[in-house]
């Protein structure tokens, strides 16, 4: 029986040690139950938003109606008679204006019954940009006369507002995934060189570090973006947000690579490289670069959600995305004031969408940094 099983674990051992680097970083990784969920959490916002937005989204962006701020309408399925219901169903909103305050009011009119119905067909969209469609995930029938359903409520001008958090998001979104492309291609890119060459070089790319480091991020941001004119394009406003917040970020990132390149040019398959002939800039982008691509991974991932606070900061402050595109940031400012917070509440649920998505970035960069380390002890 001894004999059977020192034979059978040599085996065991051998086909544990044969596993690739990124084998042992997914085994670990799914381990993570917490930082599974942050990244399903993660895939679904930017399937809903930055993908398929126009089909999830009931409404289009600019579509307005006569409900100005009216409350979220909640789904039912069972009427006030106590009759259920297969199909959830809204009931609609009667408009009441009091003369005296000049105040603005809603009662549900559960005389009229909306059903909510799935794949309805709507406003028509570009599916990705490319298939023209009119399908929505939910919306009523196009049919019935004066139906509507507003599940998070509208804003001042009658806009759906879940449409906009959905629309919102996609704006958000992108701006933290492409400012961090442009953050990890100038740190990397610039701490591997400085790692690498030392000198004058490192000299000046680190003092470059700290004279950024030197200035606080929200004064800084919001110099940077008073600067870009009034008069330009929203969408040539939003490339310049994400310049912008690439070029604040990215001296973080530079240090910690090039710590890492200090480490890596000393070992034995660079100093090989070296005696091969091997160029510069083939031992930088084929051997150092990718030697700290792990680390990068990790710090990529958990600097998302700084640059979605980023932005979000600076369009609550009005110095971010412009109408008539729209962010998260974009719909706080609205909701930002004592009267929306005391009438109109539902405006600010943006923010559990924020806080949603930072907390899924967060979870995922924690699991992917206990997993690019899968010899080690957690």
């Amino acid at each position: 029986m001894v004999t059977n099983e020192t034979s059978v674990a040599p085996e065991a051992e051998k086909e544990q040690v044969s596993q690739s680097y990124w084998s042992l970083v997914w085994w670990k990784f799914k381990k993570n139950r917490l930082a599974v969920i942050g990244g399903i959490i993660v895939l679904l916002f930017y399937l809903c938003c930055v993908l398929l937005a126009e089909f999830f989204a009931p409404y289009g962006l600019h579509t307005e109606s006569n409900f100005l701020e009216a409350p979220p309408q909640w789904p039912h399925f069972r009427d006030v008679e106590g009759k259920w219901h297969l199909r959830p169903f809204v009931y609609g909103l009667e408009q009441q204006i009091d003369v005296a305050t000049r105040t603005r009011s809603y009662v549900v009119d559960t005389t009229k019954r909306y059903p909510i119905r799935f794949f309805v067909k709507a406003e028509s969209y570009k599916l990705l940009g490319l298939i023209k469609w009119d399908r929505h995930l939910f919306g009523v029938h196009p049919d019935q006369e004066g139906a509507h359903v507003y599940l998070l409520g509208t804003d001042r001008l009658g806009k759906d507002q879940l449409s906009r958090l959905v629309y919102g998001g996609r704006i958000s979104l992108l701006i933290g995934l492409t400012g961090v492309i442009l953050t990890l291609s100038f740190g990397a890119t610039l701490g591997a060189i400085s790692g690498y060459y030392g000198g004058a070089v490192d000299m000046f790319v680190q003092r470059s570090t700290e004279f950024l480091g030197a200035f606080p991020d929200i004064p800084l941001f919001m110099a940077l973006a008073s600067v870009i004119p009034a008069t330009v394009s929203p969408l040539l406003v939003y490339f310049l947000l994400t310049i912008i917040l690439a070029f604040v970020r990215w001296g973080g990132l530079a240090r910690q690579v090039r710590g890492l390149v200090l480490s890596l040019r000393e070992r034995e398959y660079v100093l090989a490289a070296q005696s091969f002939g091997a160029g510069d800039r083939r031992i930088l982008f084929r051997h150092l670069i990718p030697g700290a691509m792990s680390h990068i991974i990790v710090i990529t991932t958990l600097a998302i959600p700084g640059m979605i606070l980023s932005e979000t900061a600076l369009s609550w402050l009005g110095l971010g995305i412009r109408p008539p595109m729209t962010s998260w940031g974009g719909m706080l400012q609205e909701g930002g004031n004592i009267r929306a917070i005391r009438y109109t509440p539902w405006l600010l649920i943006p923010i559990l969408f924020i806080m949603l998505v930072v907390l899924a970035f967060n979870l995922l960069g924690d699991g992917l940094r206990d997993a690019m380390d899968p010899y080690g002890g957690r």
